[in-house]
């Protein structure tokens, strides 16, 4: 047997090496972003928060949990994007009296029982990110900002799964009480010292991190959640804006895909330079549109366009006659 030069293996383990790192691209990393879609209505806000969280250079999970309302072509579109997409079931709301928008809302706990992953971070769908948050990861087990009134909003969070958390909320879902009706009073409840929480901190070092004990919760800074409803009340923010990481758009009836609120809100801009980015996924998708936009804009053009011919045609119509008797009678 002819011996093999030394060269054929260094080739050899080399090519094994660069096949088998490109393999783990279809593997899931233990860390995951991770939104929630009850409805298609916000369908393209989860496009976009997941181009934002593409652009700052993130290679994580991006999983959305979808419920029975998600239509299967929107379903179709987002793993277009990339995302992972779930099915979940959802979690009935216990409280008698509650808005009638937050009638699914605690289904989000179940990101608490996302047990496939080490550490979840949750985003809502009316967020984007415009900074790199990959630190975000290193916070404790359970981390959110603390907005007015000593109260956390579950519009982002730091979530380290765990089953018997998750067992423990579903028991005490009937029992505690939420100020808001929904889930984000309910947790408010189910941690009540999280006020007293101290602030992440992600620039300590890994060996001040090992130094001291794990937290159980930890706050995040406006930075990390900047609140559009607190920016309308001042008409800027209370921060440097270069350092903000998340932009949250709380406000109901002012959402950023609603065409309306770019005249109204200055931050929406920042969301619109993300949605014109996006990438024709499925044919008639490039920059957050819909296959069915393109007929609308037809029929929008369309429609003053035949109400002009008519009242054209009406007015000559009765006009021509007229001018015709006056030739003839001169």
């Amino acid at each position: 047997m002819a011996k093999l030069n030394p060269s054929f293996w260094v080739i050899s383990i080399t090519l094994l090496s660069i096949q088998f790192k490109g393999s783990l691209g279809s593997i899931s990393t233990n860390e995951a972003y991770v939104t929630l879609l009850y409805g298609d209505e916000f369908l393209l806000g989860v496009r976009v928060l997941g181009k934002s969280i593409r652009d700052t250079g993130s290679h994580k999970d991006m999983v959305v949990l979808v419920s029975d309302g998600v239509s299967d072509y929107s379903k179709k579109l987002l793993m277009a994007d990339g995302w992972k997409v779930e099915k979940i079931s959802l979690l009935a709301n216990p409280n008698q009296v509650h808005p009638k928008r937050f009638w699914g809302v605690y289904t989000k706990l179940k990101i608490f029982n996302m047990t496939a992953y080490k550490k979840v971070v949750y985003l809502d769908a009316d967020t984007i990110v415009v900074k790199n948050i990959e630190d975000l990861f290193k916070c404790s087990k359970f981390c959110a900002n603390l907005k007015h009134s000593e109260r956390l909003n579950s519009g982002v969070m730091v979530v380290e799964p765990s089953a018997a958390l998750f067992d423990d909320m579903v028991k005490q879902v009937k029992t505690l009480s939420s100020y808001t009706g929904g889930d984000q009073g309910f947790l408010n409840s189910y941690y009540p010292d999280f006020p007293n929480a101290r602030v992440f901190d992600p620039s300590l070092s890994p060996e001040a991190v090992k130094g001291r004990p794990v937290p159980k919760m930890e706050r995040l800074s406006t930075l990390y959640n900047a609140d559009v409803g607190l920016y309308m009340l001042a008409n800027k923010w209370m921060v440097d804006d270069s350092k903000l990481h998340i932009i949250h758009y709380t406000l109901g009836p002012l959402k950023p895909w609603d065409w309306w609120t770019a005249w109204l809100v200055k931050p929406v801009e920042a969301w619109h330079s993300i949605r014109v980015g996006l990438e024709e996924t499925l044919p008639g998708t490039g920059g957050g549109k819909t296959p069915n936009d393109e007929f609308i804009v037809k029929l929008l053009f369309l429609l003053p366009l035949c109400g002009f011919l008519f009242c054209l045609y009406r007015s000559l119509k009765d006009s021509i006659p007229r001018i015709l008797i006056q030739l003839h009678e001169s």
